[in-house]
Parts: C-alpha cells; structure tokens; sequence
C-alpha cells in the first residue's frame, strides 16, 4: 500500500519536461541516440547493434526516475543474459552525475549515459520522465511508456517477438458538481467539488510564499484525509482524530487562488495554525462546504523526534537542485525525496510510517534523501547513513481534531 502523501509529493515531483509534437511512433524506426559521456562502464556507439535495447530517461531532480532504479535493475538482472542491452539517459551534467551517484551509492545494471547535446530525449519525443522505450533488434521501437509501466510480461513477449498491446490512455471521468464555491477577486477564489471517480487525474499544483503559506493550489481527486495533512503538516494516520473516518476517505479536488493581500487574511492569521492566513482560511471554507470542525489539542505521550547524528554526513546530502522539489512514493516503503527542508521530512516520515514524530531542527537548507520505512529498524538505518536519526522521548504534542457534524 502506498503512502497517503503520493498525490502531495506527485505534485511537487513530477515537472515535466516540455512535450514535443506527438507521441513516439509504435512500430517505426528509432530516432538516434546520442551520447557524449557516461559514468562507470563505457559504451561505444553502437553498443545496442543487433541486440533489443531498453533505455530509460531520467533526471536527479526526479524522485520518481530514482524511485525506478530497482525496478530497472531486476528487469535488467533478468534479461541481460537475453541479448538485451539496458541503459538510462539524462542530459544533466557529467559531475552532477557523478556526484549523485558518489553520494547515494545507488547502482544501475546498465550503461549510464549523458547527452549535454539534449537531442535525444527531443527525438525521442520525451514529454515526462521516467520514460522508457524498448527497440527490437532491427531498431523498431516496439513499446514506450512510464518506467514503472514496463512490466516483466511486456519485456517477454518482445523478447519472443510477440504482439505487445500499446499502453493505454486513461481517461478521466467528470467530476461531481460542486459543492461549494467562493471567489471574491481580485483578492482572492476558491472552490471545493466532491470526485467520485477512481481514475487518475492530474493532480495539479501550488505555490507558496517565503513563509511556506499558499498563494495558490489545486489538488485533484485526493482523499479528504490527505490534504488535510498536507494542509496542515499533522500526520494523518498519527495525529489526526476524528468521529468519521469514513468521511476522511471521501476524494474531493479543491482550487484556491489568492494573488493579492487582503484584510480578512489578517483575521485568519492564527485561527488554527500559526502565522498561515491562506491555509486557515482554505480549512474554515472546507469545514463550512464539507460540515467539519477542526481544532488543535495538546497531549502528553511518548513519541519520536528527529535528530541531526552526523551534520558533516547530513549537509553532505543538502539538495543539487535550486528551487525544485520533488518526492517519490512509487515503491512504497521505500521512497525518495529531492529538496525538501527537515521540517516537510518530518512531515513526510509521520505521515507514512504512522508515528508521533516531532522536531526542533533549526535548518532551512534542504536535502537529497533515500528513505526506506518498512519498520524502525530500516527508518533508524536509511536516515543514519544520511546523519539522521529518531529519538524515543515523552513531551507534548498537537493532534488534530476533525468533529463532522
């Protein structure tokens, strides 16, 4: 099962990469890949001659893409030894690279290529990555599609030769009418609409400002429960209580809009979280539109805060992206994370592992983390190799109150 966070972290991740026209064609010739450098083995030209290629396009910044890197080599385990070649392709810089793969110690079971040329990813049509594209032996493109999408199924069949249906296209149903909508501009619009479909839907975007309130954000078919976390940092399944859990699963998509200050921010300022106008005020909407309360109480229990181990080790990881983020919880319970400061980490972690935790870091920077939550044992050993750690401790806490009515 996956995190409750994935449609949060999708939106932050996923910055696509500028589509070109069309799709790549089934069936057809592959474009040319080029490549001027590359990291560990060396690949000449035409290491893929006469043998099928699978080749997955990536980035750093992308969690998912890192996220992918198993899935990658199992597939590359098993069929390298099937005159398949496997490579992945970024047009990043050489040392940049480098430098994630000396830093991380993750291996890929393949050529790693880059192309600073960036002419490849353009030929091949690349719109969004992780992207792969298999090529038969006589150099037709044969399947193409999200990297998590290529499935030892699809690669076995092309092996044999055999039909391989295209990936399909999912179509988004209609969302329900809205139920409640408010705009009031320039200052600021709002409106919440309840979604019923289980088809995937983009999931939209936000933005916010130097004090980490929104400006503007739109989230698409999430479960009511998850963008209360995200709204407001307290972890769903750990510090959000309420008398209708049932009501938390109902997927609702929510647009909020605020370009100008206004007065009635003011009045919102410290309404239940401190010093976020916008956010209160998109949770005071929501509990009218939707029939909740929400309040902050204050209990003493044990619970878990995370501490800084190693801050050599730790600012080792600080993030080589400027101003992206990006997360990845495709392969729950394991995910990666690209750019996040502590606190959202903190966030992140509580949110997953369904644990108290808290943190008095002070530490504005933001860091490259490999996470792997499957219990505290593999949390305490994924955040120590990055100079982190969880300490047991008994003190305050805020949970969340959510009373329907």
């Amino acid at each position: 099962m996956k995190s409750t966070l994935f449609t949060f972290c999708f939106i932050i991740v996923t910055n696509l990469l500028k589509a070109q026209s069309g799709e790549l064609p089934l069936n057809q010739p592959a474009p040319a890949i080029n490549f001027q450098q590359h990291v560990g083995k060396q690949a000449p030209k035409d290491f893929s001659k006469g043998k099928i290629l699978v080749i997955d396009f990536w980035a750093t910044w992308c969690a998912p893409c890192i996220a992918n890197f198993p899935h990658f080599n199992k597939l590359a385990d098993t069929y390298q030894s099937k005159d398949v070649v496997f490579a992945i392709l970024t047009e990043e810089k050489l040392s940049t690279v480098q430098r994630f793969f000396d830093r991380t110690k993750k291996q890929v079971h393949g050529f790693n290529l880059v192309d600073t040329s960036k002419t490849t990813m353009k030929n091949f049509r690349v719109d969004y990555i992780p992207y792969s594209v298999v090529i038969d032996k006589n150099n037709i493109v044969k399947w193409a599609g999200s990297g998590e999408q290529l499935t030892d199924e699809i690669l076995s069949k092309i092996v044999k030769n055999e039909y391989v249906a295209p990936v399909a296209k999912e179509v988004p149903k209609p969302d329900a009418p809205v139920k409640k909508t408010v705009k009031a501009k320039p200052f600021f619009s709002f409106s919440i609409t309840y979604s019923d479909t289980t088809q995937k839907q983009s999931p939209g975007g936000s933005s916010l400002n130097s004090n980490g309130d929104y400006i503007s954000v739109t989230k698409s078919d999430v479960q009511l429960g998850d963008l209360l976390e995200d709204l407001t940092g307290f972890g769903r399944r750990a510090r959000i209580i309420t008398n209708d859990t049932t009501k938390l699963k109902r997927r609702i998509t929510v647009d909020f809009n605020s370009k100008f200050d206004t007065t009635l921010f003011k009045k919102y300022r410290n309404w239940l979280l401190t010093n976020k106008p916008r956010k209160n005020l998109i949770l005071s909407l929501m509990g009218d539109a939707l029939k909740f309360d929400a309040k902050v109480n204050k209990v003493t229990k044990p619970h878990y805060e995370l501490v800084v181990t190693d801050s050599a080790k730790l600012h080792s990881f600080m993030s080589m992206q400027k101003g992206h983020s990006s997360f990845s919880d495709d392969y729950f319970p394991k995910f990666e994370i690209v750019g996040y400061q502590l606190k959202d980490i903190t966030t992140n972690l509580e949110g997953s592992a369904k644990i108290i935790i808290t943190d008095n870091i002070i530490d504005v920077n933001r860091y490259d983390l490999s996470l792997d939550i499957s219990n505290l044992k593999t949390i305490q050993q994924t955040l120590n190799f990055h100079g982190l750690g969880l300490k047991e401790v008994n003190g305050e806490v805020e949970l969340l109150e959510i009373d329907f009515y």
